[in-house]
């Protein structure tokens, strides 16, 4: 049993090796790709330290998909235990993140949309996920958002965000998610 295991972890680091041997030099596609090297030599074709390297997209954004990125940037959503109106810890770091991203674009105003598992009655979650909105728009507020900037809607368990039926599917659907209003 043990030399078999020892074999596993032998396959998988040398499989794991001659996959990332192949994968060196993998084409990119969809962007400019431009490689500025810093060294004498420049026949060198390696990325080192002193290479930089630029990939710029050839689409051009709108603002407000640059916004969208920025936000999904500094994190969308927070995620709550089970019939809790009280965000996880973890989710105090990004709603800071989302403060200081809401005080830098002042004339941006959000929409926290609050959901649940599909556990409980229809009623039941609507207003659970109404509190659990109003949790982050009252933390947020609490950072110096304008309160005036941030709406709250619950769509219960309404629009889950994952399909499963297990504890990490349900994990996944209790949230409040930032979104940019249009």
């Amino acid at each position: 049993m043990i030399n078999l295991k020892k074999f596993f972890i032998y396959f998988s680091i040398v499989a794991l090796i001659s996959c990332a041997e192949q994968n060196k030099n993998i084409p990119v596609t969809g962007a400019d790709v431009s490689v500025e090297n810093n060294e004498e030599d420049s026949s060198k074709t390696s990325i080192n330290d002193e290479t930089k390297l630029s990939i710029t997209d050839n689409k051009e954004k709108t603002a407000e998909e640059v916004l969208i990125e920025e936000l999904l940037e500094v994190g969308d959503r927070v995620f709550f235990d089970y019939d809790e109106t009280k965000f996880k810890d973890e989710g105090v770091e990004t709603l800071k993140r989302q403060a200081r991203f809401l005080l830098k674009n002042k004339t941006l105003t959000v929409r926290i949309e609050g959901h649940c598992d599909q556990r409980g009655t229809r009623e039941y979650n609507l207003a659970l996920g109404e509190r659990r909105a109003f949790s982050v728009k009252s933390f947020l507020v609490s950072l110096g958002v304008a309160e005036s900037r941030v709406s709250v809607i619950s769509y219960g368990k309404e629009r889950p965000q994952a399909s499963n039926n297990n504890e990490a599917a349900r994990a996944q659907n209790r949230t409040a998610i930032t979104v940019i209003n249009q």
